[in-house]
């Protein structure tokens, strides 16, 4: 019996659209496919979701690896990134309703320790009992490590668990543990499908 339910935040919690986001202070096309590249397309970047690159020494380098035009707006948008993020209405509720239905709720995110400034500003997030963000264990999906970190730490049992990530991979790391899990790609019909199908309740004129 499913008794948790395990959510991914970027892509699933929130709209996720770094491109548009750059766009709108990068309006030179190339510009803004550099930036966009750099800031939230290098290989560093995981250093910041795994806790062990600070914001200050990340940033410093994406400013070596732009023009020296771009700097100030490439470190607004790196300051500023959280902010291009969108709470996703439809995800809220559906949550809401597995809440009501007496599911415990948690997140596991690959995320920077800067997640603890915006978390409250994501409507969904009153619901959950418990989160666990990768730069506070060191240790990122789909690494197996980051899922027995949320087993240990709150009590779980992978195969009471079911996981929501929009990163198949992930998905299938849990799925090596006995944790069910649906591959979420901005499609809620599928999502309520795949609930159902598991046996979770998810009523989809209270949920949606």
């Amino acid at each position: 019996m499913i008794r948790n339910l395990i959510f991914d935040m970027g892509g699933v919690l929130l709209a996720c659209e770094p491109e548009a986001f750059v766009r709108k202070y990068c309006p030179d096309p190339q510009d803004a496919s550099l930036v966009n590249r750099q800031l939230f397309g290098a290989p560093g970047w995981v250093g910041l979701d795994r806790g062990t690159v600070t914001d200050e020494d990340y940033l410093s380098q994406v400013l070596n690896c732009v023009p020296t035009r771009l700097r100030t707006v490439a470190s607004y948008l790196f300051w500023h990134w959280h902010e291009m993020s969108r709470p996703d209405p439809e995800m809220e509720r559906l949550v809401r309703a597995l809440k009501k239905s007496g599911k415990k709720i948690f997140l596991l995110s690959n995320v920077s320790a800067r997640f603890y400034r915006f978390y409250r500003n994501i409507p969904a997030m009153r619901y959950f009992d418990g989160m666990l963000v990768s730069a506070d264990v060191h240790f990122v999906k789909p690494e197996p490590e980051i899922y027995g970190a949320l087993f240990d730490r709150f009590g779980l049992s992978p195969e009471e668990c079911f996981f929501i990530d929009d990163t198949l991979r992930n998905v299938k790391a849990g799925e090596a543990f006995g944790m069910p899990g649906y591959w979420y790609r901005q499609d809620m019909d599928g999502l309520v499908a795949a609930l159902r199908a598991a046996g979770i309740f998810a009523d989809q004129k209270s949920g949606r």
